[in-house]
């Protein structure tokens, strides 16, 4: 059981002399030293009363001191001070040991306000002290990961090293909890790391990708069907300057596209447009990762990609005259797949004038790869249905004709061929209606 604080503060004097019937005068001073042992010592006297209030069941008086540490000594001006309030707090928790989960709503605010103290001693100190609390509380802080996670993500911009080094131990410690708990509730949480995953700070970007991957491992949580809120973000992080980072979203997005593959139902949609708007990054490996993911997409997706086809046959064919081979490769790869899927699909499945017309644009291409391909495109709608390529044929007449003035003999013979049908099949319709 615990008793709610009443939302009324008592003046500076009420509240001293509060504190001192609840804890010896000795020990609030000691919390207050400048010398770490002698916080330390006053921290464990601390525990060692709130210990004994718990098995006296006086949770009425562990509130009470945990409110006036709050109120008083976490918001003093004095560093020395704030970081006795963060052992006493501390020390509270691990002294109530199985009842400090009850108690996290009292106990994490002043602890997460210190997070962001502009003394990098107390920030260690509030790291020091939310890992004690976190280590008895264990799963008791999963209904306060939010607010816990975005303290980490303060911290893991963090310049002290000293701070840098207890914010990654309780970060493993969070990770822990966090797998560990049948009761997180990631739907909750996901709109929280989709607001920080732009970030451009690398050690947050880190922070973030780690968090990423170790939810990505638990097998009961289903982090395909929130791809959308982080997937945009990650693949921005691949063009980032620090090769570490690139490297970990590169192995990051490898998992979750083998979760992708395993998924029972997956929205597609907004993951082909981030692929799309990302197959034309300046950045070769955001471009390369993008168009690898393509392939695999497609084949996992089948029929539930066509609605989308048009601009990722946009993506595709743009990407086959790269001067980089790899990407060309991953492109053709693509091409390949996609085409396949068009071919053996229901005509009523895709839009034929969008797909046109993305074909259309690329007939005036420069480059005799994307040329050829968009060639074959032509060829394989015309012998899919040849009535319903003519019915939008009036903005492919041009790009074709300008094709037979192309110095590769192949991209002639391709662009004669399919007129010769365009004409064939209009000479068809048109004595089948005059008939």
């Amino acid at each position: 059981p615990t008793v709610a604080f009443p939302n009324r503060s008592p003046n500076q004097a009420q509240a001293s002399s509060r504190l001192m019937s609840l804890l010896p005068a000795s020990t609030i001073r000691a919390l207050g030293q400048k010398e770490y042992e002698k916080r330390k010592q006053a921290a464990l006297e601390v525990e060692a009363h709130v210990r004994e209030l718990r098995d006296a069941q006086q949770y009425e008086k562990i509130n009470a001191i945990v409110k006036h540490l709050a109120l008083e000594l976490a918001n003093s001006a004095q560093a020395h001070v704030r970081k006795g309030a963060l052992h006493a707090l501390s020390g509270t928790a691990i002294g109530l040991r199985q009842h400090a989960g009850q108690m996290l709503p009292q106990l994490l605010p002043p602890v997460l306000s210190a997070l962001s103290d502009p003394d990098p001693r107390v920030r260690y100190t509030a790291c020091e002290a939310l890992y004690n609390i976190a280590k008895v509380a264990r799963s008791s802080c999963v209904a306060h990961i939010n607010e816990i996670f975005d303290g980490l993500f303060k911290l893991s911009a963090d310049t002290d090293v000293q701070v840098q080094n207890g914010m990654q131990l309780l970060d493993r410690l969070m990770k822990d909890v966090v797998t560990e708990s049948e009761a997180f509730d990631l739907a909750a949480f996901m709109p929280l790391l989709g607001e920080r995953i732009y970030v451009s700070n690398p050690f947050s970007r880190q922070f973030l990708v780690g968090w990423i991957s170790t939810l990505g491992s638990v097998p009961d949580l289903d982090l395909v069907a929130h791809l959308p809120v982080f997937l945009d973000g990650l693949f921005h992080m691949l063009a980032d300057a620090n090769r570490e980072i690139r490297t970990q979203t590169f192995d990051a997005l490898n998992q979750l596209l083998r979760e992708i593959g395993e998924a029972e139902e997956v929205d597609y949609a907004p993951l082909f447009h981030v692929l799309v708007t990302h197959c034309s990054s300046r950045d070769k490996f955001t471009t390369l990762t993008s168009l690898s993911w393509l392939h695999p997409l497609i084949s996992h997706a089948q029929a539930l990609m066509l609605p989308f086809c048009a601009p990722v046959l946009n993506a595709v064919l743009s990407s086959l005259s790269h001067p980089e081979e790899e990407l060309r490769e991953a492109a053709a790869r693509a091409d390949t797949s996609l085409r396949a899927l068009l071919h053996q699909s229901n005509a009523a499945q895709f839009e034929m004038g969008t797909v046109l017309h993305a074909l259309a644009a690329h007939l005036s291409s420069a480059y005799v790869p994307t040329l050829l391909a968009a060639l074959q495109w032509v060829h394989m709608l015309l012998l899919k249905n040849a009535a319903s390529v003519l019915e939008l044929a009036p903005q492919l007449w041009p790009p074709l004709f300008k094709c037979l003035g192309n110095p590769s003999e192949e991209v002639v013979r391709l662009a004669l061929e399919a007129l010769a049908k365009m004409v064939d099949g209009r000479d068809q319709h048109s004595a089948q209606h005059s008939a």
